[in-house]
């Protein structure tokens, strides 16, 4: 095993990775990072305060796709119009309950995987090597 497999683009991680569905993409950064728990954390306070008693998880990851995971996406269609990225068009999407359990879940799963956050060049060799 070499250690340098597992090495995470920092790039990445902040910019969002591309999540492929159909024709279109959604980018998404990098979950447990510290910006991550930081960001949640604020969500959570501002939602329920400081000493909150019963929370709702999906609904603070909704937020956090909203106002900070998703950095972009394109060939979103809302019908058979094209939906342009803006944190509006995020709230929009990622707050609406249809989507808690099905997209949001899916983006949460994505942000998650390492390997959607390696470097390019460990990417390919990591293909070369499953080619062999």
């Amino acid at each position: 095993m070499q250690l340098l497999d597992f090495a995470e683009s920092h790039d990445k991680q902040e910019q969002g990775s591309p999540l492929y569905l159909d024709d279109g993409f959604i980018c998404v950064k990098r979950i447990h990072t510290v910006e991550y728990n930081k960001q949640r954390e604020s969500i959570r306070n501002s939602i329920y305060g400081f000493s909150p008693n019963d929370v709702d998880e999906n609904l603070i990851t909704a937020h956090w796709l909203a106002e900070y995971g998703v950095t972009d996406w394109g060939g979103i269609l809302d019908g058979d119009k094209e939906l342009e990225f803006s944190r509006a068009n995020a709230r929009a999407v990622f707050l609406n309950p249809n989507y808690k359990l099905s997209l949001n879940a899916l983006l949460i799963n994505h942000a998650a995987n390492y390997a959607n956050y390696l470097f390019d060049e460990v990417i390919e060799d990591i293909k070369k090597i499953k080619k062999s």
